[in-house]
């Protein structure tokens, strides 16, 4: 009876464990889905218009346009613009639907860009890469 009781306590200290050692962005990833993440010249009846990767200079404003579930609204995303390296703008989205179609809009200069769409905490849920030419 001893022994079962010892390997049911090594069990039960084996798991604490495992779930001790569980990648903190995990529930995160689980919290969000990104459906769809795409760059485009404009949002027309909240779709976007114009995706592509790559843009001409004189297109001024580009858009960040992002189609997320969450398993728990209301919720706050972030677009986080990066030119090259450098983190230049920042965007709070509220979610108050499950699913919902969402954008932010920068105006952009020539170079590569990225757009992270973030978490509260920070974690990063999903990217997209852009040239500006």
């Amino acid at each position: 009876m001893k022994k079962l009781l010892g390997l049911l306590i090594c069990l039960l200290v084996s798991a604490g464990l495992a779930a001790a050692q569980a990648k903190p962005d995990q529930g995160a990833s689980q919290a969000f889905k990104v459906e769809k993440i795409v760059m485009a010249t404009s949002v027309d009846n909240h779709e976007p218009v114009g995706e592509n990767t790559e843009f001409a200079a004189s297109a001024g404003n580009l858009y960040c346009w992002t189609k997320i579930t969450a398993s728990t609204t209301p919720a706050t995303i972030k677009h986080v613009w990066y030119s090259g390296e450098k983190k230049v703008f920042e965007q709070s989205l509220d979610l108050k639907f499950a699913s919902t179609r969402t954008w932010s809009s920068k105006a952009v200069k020539p170079g590569t860009w990225k757009v992270d769409v973030t978490d509260e905490s920070g974690a990063v849920l999903s990217s997209v890469a852009f040239t500006v030419k």
